[in-house]
């Protein structure tokens, strides 16, 4: 098979264009393509990357804002996601922008070459489904959720991270509510706590969140089954 080059192309810029993929996705594109070759796995390290964002713009992107971004990248199957082992760390395939054609022009290119790509799997292998990706996806939205919030917790605290979104959200308002980190002064250990024990269905706690969040769209984002109820 030929080796697939990855210097960054006037095609490139044409296909951020069409997509509309903004420019922080783009320098995350460009970024991947220097960590490995073309239609070979590689696992990146999200983080390293954000470090090297704030070498050249003094500031990190958001975890929240970084994960939107590589998740454009896989919207547009610039790459493919085989395993998520974190938040930030992936094993993925760069493609080759000849098989982001569309799939009748890319047939028409494979039946006219004599490319090896008949070995190639096909899209549908590099989407990682069913639950034990689903796990991974909701552990990572939590921890960059919490991230983001400034409360920490390592990958493997599941006790934690493997919850319904919303009861993450939950946990934070309360913690606001109780002070935040002013007057809590274990953060991690009072939102285990809070999720473990779920501290919002208490009536006290409960009428706290109703007060606040209770005529704003927040709630229906804290408790959507009561939308139905």
């Amino acid at each position: 098979m030929t080796q697939q080059s990855t210097e960054w192309t006037d095609k490139h810029e044409q296909f951020c264009f069409q997509n509309r993929i903004p420019n922080a996705a783009k320098i995350l594109w460009q970024w991947l393509l220097r960590q490995g070759k073309l239609a070979t796995e590689i696992e990146p390290d999200l983080s390293e990357f954000n470090n090297w964002v704030e070498k050249w713009r003094g500031k990190k992107y958001s975890h929240h804002y970084l994960k939107k971004m590589f998740n454009l990248l896989v919207e547009c199957r610039v790459i493919g996601v085989l395993k998520q082992f974190c938040w930030k760390i992936y094993r993925i395939i760069i493609k080759p922008l000849e098989w982001l054609d569309p799939p009748k022009k890319r047939e028409k290119k494979l039946h006219n070459s004599n490319s090896s790509y008949n070995s190639q799997p096909s899209n549908d292998q590099y989407t990682v489904a069913g639950n034990e990706q689903q796990q991974h996806s909701n552990i990572c939205e939590n921890q960059a959720l919490l991230a983001d919030t400034g409360i920490v917790y390592d990958d493997n605290q599941k006790e934690v991270l493997d919850r319904p979104i919303n009861e993450i959200k939950i946990a934070l308002a309360l913690f606001e509510i109780r002070g935040g980190f002013e007057k809590i002064q274990n953060p991690e250990g009072w939102i285990r706590a809070c999720l473990v024990n779920r501290y919002w269905e208490s009536t006290r706690n409960y009428n706290l969140l109703l007060a606040k969040f209770g005529n704003l769209t927040t709630w229906n984002e804290l408790f959507p089954d009561a939308i139905n109820t």
